[in-house]
């Protein structure tokens, strides 16, 4: 990942007296903020610049702070405003006090477009034919300001006639602000209409409130904590007038949660899922800025036709609170006749909190309770790869997966769907799982002194030791994975060679995926080698550490099992809808 620069802007007076200083306030000292990645062209050096500008006239006092998606800052703040700041935070899981005080509810923001969006031979419809949407917007204890002018630029900048109504879907809100309040604002907004839930139901239940409301042929889901951007709707309606059975979603871009710099998305970006069925992204090379296909979608901003979104069984009633529905929804999408898109042209920016600040339901395990459906419905043998990523090693899988309700009615669905089977999902749409299959899982254990291979799994970890630990058969950092192409992986990081220049003592770390740290399994020997300096893992209890060592079939120190083992791949798939393990 590029490195960030971190350009800040120290605001000072000019030796002028004026009756009210914007910069160096009672109450604390202004400061704007922005980062970005090296290397920037295009549209994205384009709006930087944009924003370096609105910086200058910030300081000159002719323009808002926050404008054009600048960062705000605030040093030297008064105890009082402190703590007032840091409680409207931790009720949020955002910088509210910024957000309510310091940024405009209709502030500015660069057109995130590139000039290949705006060319009159890449819009295929003329926009006086697209179809208009019913934008359905759930919250429940939003902020009061983030809520506003989520609206706002919804509503501003959006061709009009493209914009049948905003849907406001209140779950239970308990805040006073989205009582009366909010009553009497939108009786003020036109084309915006108010649900109020008479209870929490979650997520999915909040938005099917708003779908039975909706008028339009088009249905489009955003957060309420976004700002989208001039020209994100057109391109979203293009795709859906084209294709029926299109699911499109605009890129999604940060609005900073710390200082609500608007943030840009530089790399294209895919939509992939892992086997504990987290969510994540995979860079992918593109030419252009043309609508693309992805694996799966994010599940928050999104556009779909009600018939076909109707057709597919709209979101599993079944689901509590959160989680798992953009998987379910991915799955049969594609699965099922459809096609799921990115649409570069279309950007919109969300606020990612570092925190949830909800309560939610103590009795059951959100979302793993929602990924057991998914898997038991859609995922075919599959199944079996999240299931074992559940419970104790060793105790059986029933107890191990426990209760996820009643599905009868969702298997009937996809039955009357005709759907493919997952296998050929994977195969066809999933490059990040469909390219190799699974030989080994589970836990990668050394008898001799009862250890396993143990590390934490996310991209920033690249580089990290792996290390052993006792087995806790807790799975969790000690559930591995070896591949068919010959790697030991988490989810996203694999296991290889130290790095030159490492000041690791263990010999193995995280690395990429894509890197010569090849290794050869032979259960009968059960001896782990590393292809490419031909030596074999060892690990030593004192010191306690991993080593490449010359390999030795005797030494019990480098004997390492795996909890599974099937070197014709796991899952085994049926006959019927057997292919070469190569394509697959």
């Amino acid at each position: 990942m590029a490195a960030m620069i971190q350009i800040l802007l120290v605001l000072c007076l000019t030796k002028y007296t004026i009756s009210y200083n914007h910069i160096d306030t009672p109450y604390y000292k202004v400061i704007l903020t922005s980062s970005y990645e090296d290397n920037m062209v295009g549209v994205h050096l384009k709006n930087k610049l944009e924003q370096d500008l609105a910086m200058k006239e910030f300081v000159a006092g002719t323009l808002a702070a926050g404008e054009m998606g600048n960062g705000i800052e605030l040093e030297n703040i008064k105890p009082k405003e402190k703590k007032k700041k840091e409680a409207m935070y931790q009720a949020h899981g955002f910088d509210e006090y910024i957000s309510e005080y310091m940024v405009s509810l209709n502030r500015s923001l660069p057109d995130r477009r590139d000039d290949w969006c705006k060319e009159p031979d890449n819009q295929k419809v003329p926009v006086e034919e697209l179809p208009a949407t019913s934008v359905i917007i759930i919250f429940h204890n939003e902020a009061w300001s983030t809520l506003i002018r989520t609206v706002y630029s919804v509503y501003n900048r959006s061709p009009a006639h493209l914009i049948h109504e905003i849907i406001l879907v209140d779950d239970a809100s308990t805040l006073p602000h989205l009582g009366d309040r909010l009553d009497d604002e939108v009786e003020k907004m036109d084309k915006v209409r108010l649900i109020r839930m008479p209870q929490r139901g979650g997520l999915m239940r909040a938005r099917m409130a708003g779908i039975e409301a909706a008028e339009a042929e088009v249905l489009t889901f955003l957060d309420s904590h976004i700002e989208a951007t001039d020209g994100w709707l057109e391109p979203l309606m293009e795709r859906i007038h084209l294709n029926h059975r299109a699911v499109v979603c605009p890129v999604i871009e940060e609005v900073n949660d710390k200082n609500f710099q608007y943030k840009f998305v530089t790399r294209d970006l895919e939509g992939v899922f892992y086997w504990n069925l987290d969510f994540g992204w995979r860079e992918v090379s593109r030419d252009d800025w043309s609508p693309y296909e992805t694996p799966a979608m994010a599940g928050g901003l999104f556009s779909i036709r009600k018939d076909w979104f109707e057709e597919l069984g709209y979101y599993d009633d079944g689901m509590e609170i959160w989680g798992g529905e953009q998987l379910e929804l991915s799955f049969k999408v594609w699965m099922c006749g459809g096609t799921v898109e990115i649409v570069p042209c279309s950007r919109v920016g969300h606020i990612f909190r570092s925190f949830s600040p909800y309560k939610w339901r103590t009795d059951l395990q959100i979302p793993e309770y929602n990924y057991k459906r998914v898997a038991e419905v859609w995922m075919d043998e599959y199944k079996d790869l999240y299931f074992d990523r559940l419970g104790i090693t060793g105790q059986e899988e029933s107890v191990n997966v426990g209760q996820y309700g009643d599905v009868s009615q969702r298997k009937l669905l996809r039955e009357s769907l005709t759907c493919k089977p997952f296998h050929w999902y994977l195969q066809e749409k999933v490059p990040s799982l469909g390219e190799n299959f699974i030989i080994g899982s589970g836990e990668i254990r050394n008898y001799h002194h009862q250890f396993c291979l143990d590390q934490q799994d996310n991209e920033g970890n690249e580089g990290l030791p792996v290390l052993v630990f006792d087995c806790t058969g807790q799975k969790g950092n000690q559930y591995w994975y070896y591949r068919s192409d010959g790697r030991i992986s988490r989810d996203i990081l694999c296991m290889g060679a130290k790095k030159e220049g490492s000041e690791n003592e263990n010999h193995v770390g995280l690395t990429t995926c894509d890197t010569e740290d090849i290794w050869n399994y032979d259960p009968r020997l059960a001896l782990l080698e590393h292809m490419p300096t031909g030596k074999c893992l060892k690990v030593t209890r004192s010191p306690l550490k991993l080593w490449l060592s010359p390999c030795n079939h005797s030494d019990t120190e480098q004997k390492w099992y795996f909890t599974n083992y099937e070197e014709e791949g796991i899952p085994a798939i049926e006959e019927e809808k057997e292919t070469d393990h190569d394509e697959l």
